[in-house]
C-alpha cells in the first residue's frame, strides 16, 4: 500500500506542485496518514491470525495470549523499511519537481539566434 502510494503520489506531487518544499510537505503529510492506516491494518491482521499479502505473517507467529509476544527486531525492521520508503518518496518528489522546474524554464526561455 505504501509502496504504490509512494510511487504515484511523490511523482505526481513533484510534477504538479510548483514549490518544492510544499510538494515534499504535502507528500509527508499524506504519507503519515497512510502509514498510520497501513500499520493498523498490519497489526490487526496479525492479531486476528490473518495472513498478510503473499501469506506473510507480520511479526512472527500469531499471538495466542496476552501479553503478546513479539520480536523487537521485527518491529524495528518494519520501521526501517518504512523509513527507507519515505526517503525514496521524498527523493522522487524532489526529483520530479526539479524535472518540472527545468521543463518550465526551457519552455519560457527564448533562444536568440
Amino acid at each position: 500500500m505504501n509502496l504504490v502510494f509512494t510511487l504515484l503520489a511523490s511523482i505526481g506531487l513533484g510534477l504538479f506542485v510548483p514549490k518544492r518544499h510544499a510538494a515534499v510537505l504535502a507528500y509527508l503529510v499524506l504519507d503519515s496518514f497512510l502509514f498510520t492506516f497501513q500499520t493498523l491494518d498490519v497489526l490487526l491482521n496479525w492479531m486476528s491470525a490473518k495472513d498478510g499479502m503473499g501469506g506473510a505473517k507480520a511479526f512472527g507467529p500469531f499471538p495466542s495470549a496476552i501479553p503478546i509476544a513479539y520480536e523487537p527486531s521485527e518491529v524495528f525492521a518494519y520501521g526501517v523499511v518504512n523509513l527507507v520508503i519515505i526517503a525514496v518518496g521524498v527523493g522522487l518528489t524532489i526529483g520530479a519537481n526539479k524535472l518540472a522546474t527545468r521543463r518550465e524554464a526551457a519552455k519560457n526561455s527564448v533562444s536568440v539566434g
